[in-house]
């Protein structure tokens, strides 16, 4: 079995909401956005995590966390058996080496007024800049277009004469430049057409094979995380209410919101057709959360004690794990 390349333990994220002189100086009037809520989970090396949910509720916070972009407010994640919270800026600046964003926004992350050239070329020149030469530097953006599958000439345009699957290559080849063992893909395909997308799909799985990268894939596509995750999370308003083997997690979906998300994804054939759960209401604030379980306003199967005890992540056998008064026998 991998060993885990990331454990997340208790993991807390919030952000403070208020405006006046008195919330700024005294926190008076300020409100609590429980945007990660205590979340614990592990990541093997080599293999893909996927993370789901509705949006707002915390996957991209979560992965932004955990390369402290937004910083805890709580928790501990331990990369390859080290805290990144306790990290100072030189050893944060060592695992942003080896840990890598691949953005939402595929033309955004880009500065347009650089060169696709420029853009790869920009993380060799601030790590290894002055150890290696020009020509050097020229010779590894030419290999890390070419395993993107893009042209070398593409180096001397700019990102706005691209496509949006051009444009995501590019971002992608930056990614790799430094040869990291974790990349976090926060939605990759998103505004991508199908085929461009599975072309995406693909180049990463190539990727992850050739380099060895561990990927947490964060996306609201329960199609792609089904096709590329080996491990799972469903979250909910900041917590993660079920989680464990893709396969186990789509084939005896536990919790009822995991009941109600996974069946709702639009299949191909007729005879794959679930019953669909149709959930009441709307996600509840985060700054106000419900008592309880955080779930309970809108799920099917609520009772008494839902409103009264927040439900633990219970082990329910061969480590498909869900947070469900339904499974605690109390």
């Amino acid at each position: 079995m991998a060993e885990d390349l990331i454990r997340i333990r208790n993991l807390k994220t919030h952000f403070y909401q208020g405006k006046g002189l008195l919330s700024r100086v005294f926190g008076q009037g300020l409100k609590i956005v429980h945007a990660v809520d205590g979340v614990s989970l592990s990541i093997k090396k080599g293999s893909t995590f996927g993370l789901v949910g509705e949006s707002g509720c915390g996957k991209s916070t979560l992965g932004k966390t955990i390369f402290r972009l937004v910083e805890p407010l709580e928790g501990e994640i331990i990369f390859e058996g080290r805290d990144v919270v306790k990290m100072n800026q030189k050893d944060l600046r060592e695992f942003r080496q080896k840990a890598q964003i691949i953005f939402q926004d595929h033309f955004g992350c880009l500065n347009p007024r650089m060169t696709a050239g420029q853009i790869v070329a920009e993380p060799l020149i601030m790590c290894r800049g002055k150890q290696v030469s020009q020509r050097s530097i020229e010779h590894e953006v030419v290999r890390l277009l070419r395993a993107v599958n893009l042209d070398p000439d593409a180096a001397v345009k700019f990102p706005n004469e691209f496509s949006g699957g051009q444009a995501r290559r590019i971002g992608v080849a930056r990614a790799i430049a430094l040869n990291p063992i974790f990349i976090m893909a926060d939605e990759p395909t998103s505004g991508l057409d199908i085929s461009t997308a599975a072309t995406i799909l693909n180049l990463m799985q190539d990727l992850q094979d050739k380099m060895n990268i561990t990927y947490l894939w964060v996306s609201h596509n329960l199609t792609q995380v089904k096709y590329m995750s080996d491990d799972m999370a469903v979250m909910y308003l900041g917590k993660v209410v079920e989680m464990g083997r893709t396969s186990e997690v789509f084939n005896k979906m536990a919790h009822p919101y995991t009941q109600a998300l996974i069946p709702a994804v639009p299949r191909v054939s007729s005879k794959q057709r679930k019953q669909t759960i149709l959930l009441k209401g709307e996600i509840p604030s985060p700054i106000n959360p419900p008592s309880g379980c955080y779930f309970r306003t809108r799920c099917p199967q609520v009772f008494k004690r839902c409103e009264r005890e927040e439900p633990p992540l219970l082990d329910l056998g061969g480590g498909h794990f869900c947070a469900c008064h339904l499974y605690d026998g109390h």
